[in-house]
């Protein structure tokens, strides 16, 4: 068990260096059981590793494990799913057809918490929800090189009693400002309720970004939140605005109404609306 190559075993060492590093940053005690091995693996993803990477850094995490007679639990259903939803992040497109539902909504949104840190749970439930009742396009909800003036501020969003009020400054084919609501839900995923509570810890100055981290980052995160809630979908971040049109739809709003809160300024919506 012991007879591997010197370059193998420096790999799995340095595998194992890693792990014990992760498990010390978040005080984690129950160091081999498969739940913090899902955190682990997702923990890898979010630093951009690739799949066939991470399966390598389980194997000399594993080796370790055997010649110390240590119980490792990495072969598991949920972690193997994990790995398959990091490849397809790696191979989807930047913009998928697919509209996300209100129940890809629900389960990402309880991936957070067991993914994440509190605080970047709190940010993505927000983000998450935001995105899709106020059917937010990518370059609008995070920084991206192309557009980033498109990108909305701390000052554009304002909070009443039951609504957020959006003001976009900017936006694709604007032509000036344009302020939408966006009220309460209760269908357990409350935009309002989200950003109220994001908000209330983590605001910011005006002008910083309302959320300040870039597409491709939380395209990833999205990826292992779905990932970790079994979802085979294929869905990107446009699929947010996808899934808030057809929601609306649904839900009897008149095509006006839809395409106004959806800042379209043609009938370009209907092809959004997934039924």
């Amino acid at each position: 068990m012991n007879s591997v190559a010197p370059s193998t075993r420096r790999v799995y060492d340095r595998a194992m260096v890693s792990y014990l590093e992760f498990c010390e940053q978040y005080s984690i005690e129950d160091k081999y059981s498969s739940h913090t091995i899902e955190l682990f693996v997702a923990h890898l993803a979010n630093k951009g590793i690739k799949p066939n990477s991470i399966r390598s850094t389980l194997s000399g995490i594993r080796h370790h494990c055997n010649i110390n007679s240590i119980k490792f639990e990495h072969n598991t259903p949920r972690i193997a799913m994990m790995l398959r939803g990091v490849g397809r992040s790696a191979e989807t497109s930047t913009r998928s057809k697919n509209a996300l539902r209100i129940r890809h909504l629900q389960k990402m949104c309880n991936a957070t918490v067991q993914l994440f840190e509190h605080k970047i749970a709190t940010m993505l439930r927000s983000l998450f929800t935001l995105s899709f009742f106020a059917m937010l396009r990518p370059s609008e909800m995070l920084y991206t090189s192309t557009s980033p003036q498109h990108q909305l501020q701390q000052s554009a969003a304002r909070l009443k009693q039951d609504k957020v009020k959006l003001t976009f400054s900017s936006y694709k084919h604007s032509d000036g400002p344009v302020t939408i609501n966006i009220g309460r839900q209760d269908c357990g995923v409350c935009p309002v309720r989200m950003l109220t509570d994001y908000l209330s810890q983590f605001q910011g100055d005006a002008n910083d970004p309302l959320y300040p981290h870039s597409v491709g980052e939380v395209g990833n995160w999205m990826q292992q939140c779905l990932a970790f809630s079994g979802v085979k979908t294929v869905l990107t971040l446009h699929s947010f605005r996808r899934g808030g049109a057809t929601w609306y739809s649904e839900h009897g709003f008149p095509n006006a109404k839809l395409a106004a809160l959806g800042r379209w300024k043609s009938n370009a919506y209907l092809k959004y609306v997934k039924p």
